[in-house]
């Protein structure tokens, strides 16, 4: 078949009409990377506010179609894909996609943002093509590690994950006090029901607690299951685990009443002078009592029931505690977690028993646990199977902050910008790089 050729000056016109169509589109592009700043300084680009909306269920040809979350294999997996996260987790994401609801007609601006002053603890931050930059830490003293254990583990989610290059652009503020101020759209490690405007992220713990000895939460994780299934060598020998019904058949709660008194001091109220307590408190200034009343995390396993308080807010050693294979007994909670939407409290599937807050309840319900130890071990198990070895390990951790990350940017109005201009009107980058920023920290 012939095909005519096009004349030189058909050739020269089609090629001035790509020229035109680039150079309108370069300045439409221009208009809206600069025209957006006060301070004509480019910190930020304008963006369409799309809500994100994870992938659909996997067809019957997807490779994930089978795929099934394997504790063994997967539970310290930081890189799992979204689909994957999304079977594996299905109840994680509800505090995140309900702060993306609330935000969803009111889309974040760069302006709300930069109007938060970071003081108390707080960090500013920005993840640019995958890679996290670090604007402005405020340095306190008694939370400083929770900061940078915080900036690590959201890191490690980044670095983790093959396709990271194809996250979305954030900037984004978050506390390490217990508690936020209330300031949306902050990220927090705990909020009320009613701070609406607040994110909820991973709690610090889930890198290291080194203040209370704690340790990484790998290895927290594994003390804990080598006391409840087994498998720690002492004096060369394997040690079996520690059955259930072999547990100290008490209430095991030792802390410092001091942080919520009315709360706590309830506790401590409702289980005195029981035949079923182990409630004790802790006076932190007494070198002797210290010695003789604290108990590693992992030997809190080794009692069938374990009480759960709410200090300032929420209660770091919470899910410590839901890593054991005991019950957990806690009062109903005001403040929530990352993990608080897996924990159920009633029927076949309880994973925990719930008292109320003045613990009038307490005597009751544990006098039934006492007389039905089946009830009791099928709370404990399902805590095992839902929590220690689905919503509380790494890899549910990694996918949390991953799913933060796009729902934020998905009512974030702004794109920010890794560069600006100085004041000598050179290029210079808003943030320093994690790994540089942390080789300074101290």
């Amino acid at each position: 078949m012939h095909i005519p050729t096009p004349s030189l000056r058909g050739q020269s016109l089609w090629i001035r009409c790509i020229y035109v169509g680039a150079f309108i589109s370069f300045i439409i592009l221009t208009y809206f990377l600069f025209d957006n700043h006060s301070s004509g300084t480019a910190k930020y680009v304008i963006k369409s506010s799309t809500a994100y909306h994870a992938p659909p269920s996997p067809s019957a040809n997807d490779t994930n179609a089978q795929w099934e979350f394997v504790v063994e294999r997967d539970a310290d997996n930081h890189g799992l894909s979204e689909e994957q996260c999304r079977i594996a987790f299905p109840k994680l994401y509800f505090e995140i996609d309900k702060s993306a609801a609330f935000r969803e007609n009111n889309p974040i601006t760069f302006k709300e943002l930069d109007s938060i002053p970071i003081e108390d603890g707080m960090v500013r931050g920005m993840i640019h093509h995958g890679e996290l930059y670090v604007i402005d830490f405020a340095k306190v003293t008694v939370t400083f590690t929770r900061g940078k254990a915080s900036l690590y583990a959201l890191h490690r989610a980044l670095a983790a994950f093959p396709d990271r290059q194809n996250l979305p652009n954030i900037e984004f503020i978050y506390t390490t006090e217990d508690m936020s101020r209330g300031e949306s759209p902050v990220w927090a490690y705990t909020k009320r029901d009613d701070e609406e405007g607040i994110w909820l992220m991973p709690d610090f713990g889930y890198w290291s607690w080194p203040e209370v000895s704690v340790g990484p939460y790998k290895d927290i994780r594994q003390r804990i299951a080598a006391i409840d299934d087994g498998g720690m060598t002492v004096n060369g020998k394997v040690v079996s685990g520690l059955k259930f019904k072999d547990k100290k058949k008490q209430l095991f709660w030792h802390g410092s009443v001091a942080t919520n008194p009315e709360l706590r001091g309830k506790l401590m109220d409702a289980a005195s002078g029981k035949s079923w307590s182990s409630v004790k408190s802790i006076n932190w200034g007494d070198p002797k009592d210290v010695e003789q009343s604290l108990l590693p995390m992992e030997d809190h396993c080794r009692y069938m029931f374990l009480a759960h308080t709410e200090g300032r807010s929420f209660s770091g050693r919470g899910k410590y505690l839901m890593n054991c294979r005991s019950v957990v007994i806690s009062h109903s909670m005001i403040w929530r977690e990352a993990h608080h939407a897996a924990l159920v409290a009633t029927g076949t599937d309880a994973n925990y028993v719930e008292v109320d807050r003045e613990f009038s309840d307490l005597d009751r319900k544990m006098g039934y646990l006492l007389d039905n130890p089946e009830v009791a071990e099928r709370i404990a198990n399902n805590a095992v199977k839902t929590l220690r070895d689905r919503y509380l390990t790494p890899a549910a951790e990694a996918c949390y902050w991953r799913h933060l990350i796009r729902q934020y940017a998905a009512v974030s109005k702004f794109e920010p910008a890794l560069y600006e201009k100085g004041s000598d009107g050179k290029e210079k980058m808003r943030g320093v790089p994690f790994e540089s920023w942390v080789l300074n920290a101290s």
